[in-house]
């Protein structure tokens, strides 16, 4: 009888299942023959309607554009998971009419990601990415995050008029709209369940130019200049610059910039 050792077998761990992929509320702007095709991604406890003013403007300027609820968001469907591979595989459901890629797809933080994650994980989506303070990088320290943001989704028209002054009336009402339609319990779960999270190498390696424009840093970017620097010095048609002025919510507070950033291209903004 042979008496030498064997090693267990071990099984193989399952492979993760793949995310279900919700069918997302969709707000429109412009023609749908038009010949530039833009899809805008909002952040963490906004909605698509929080688009109105970039989304009209490009629209008046021969665009058209979509924006839809992200899932747990707004009038989208609520899951199970709210993981960056379920937003992304939500977005890559979206194309234009006709088909194609998008010409440009613009997100704003939580979008940001799933943008870039979305283009990595299938090149020819979109030609462009514009980012508005996207959060490429989160190493931990998730507690503070988890903590303001719960806070965020009982915002008043009165706390945010009195944090945000120089905001128009109409931004105030639909942000108030929108984070009180997103629950804990989707702001928890994205933000316990994806930490540690890192897309640098997935911008760096997509295909399309990107532009980033971060928020000013007095007023602690999402998007660093540390992060910019690198992904700069790897990926030539990269551009990224502070808005003056700007918070987080870049698009609210100087709506001008990211619409002249859209309409002119990546070789229109300056890298800092």
């Amino acid at each position: 009888m042979d008496q030498r050792e064997t090693s267990p077998v071990t099984a193989p761990a399952p492979a993760p299942a793949a995310p279900t992929v919700v069918q997302l509320p969709l707000m429109r702007w412009g023609r749908t023959d038009a010949s530039r095709r833009a899809l805008l991604l909002h952040g963490l406890t906004s909605a698509a309607a929080c688009w109105w003013r970039v989304a009209d403007e490009l629209a008046e300027a021969g665009w058209s554009v979509t924006a839809p609820d992200q899932r747990g968001h707004g009038l989208a469907p609520r899951t199970r998971r709210y993981d960056i591979e379920g937003f992304a595989a939500d977005a890559l459901a979206l194309t234009p009419e006709g088909g194609g890629a998008w010409d440009l797809v613009v997100g704003h933080s939580l979008g940001g990601v799933v943008a870039t994650a979305a283009a990595g994980a299938q090149p020819g989506w979109a030609s462009r990415l514009l980012l508005l303070d996207p959060v490429i990088t989160v190493s931990g320290g998730v507690e503070e995050f988890v903590r303001g943001t719960v806070t965020e989704l009982k915002a008043t028209e009165e706390s945010l008029l009195r944090d945000h002054p120089e905001w128009h009336p109409e931004d105030v009402f639909l942000k108030v709209q929108a984070a009180h339609r997103t629950s804990p319990y989707v702001a928890e779960s994205f933000l316990r369940n994806n930490t540690p999270w890192s897309y640098e190498k997935e911008l760096t390696e997509y295909g399309g130019p990107v532009t980033v424009l971060a928020a000013d840093p007095s007023h602690n970017p999402a998007f660093t200049a540390d992060e910019g620097h690198r992904i700069g010095s790897a990926k030539a048609d990269f551009h990224w610059t502070a808005v003056d002025g700007a918070s987080h919510s870049v698009y609210r507070d100087n709506p001008a910039a990211v619409i002249a950033a859209a309409l002119a291209g990546p070789e229109g903004q300056r890298q800092q």
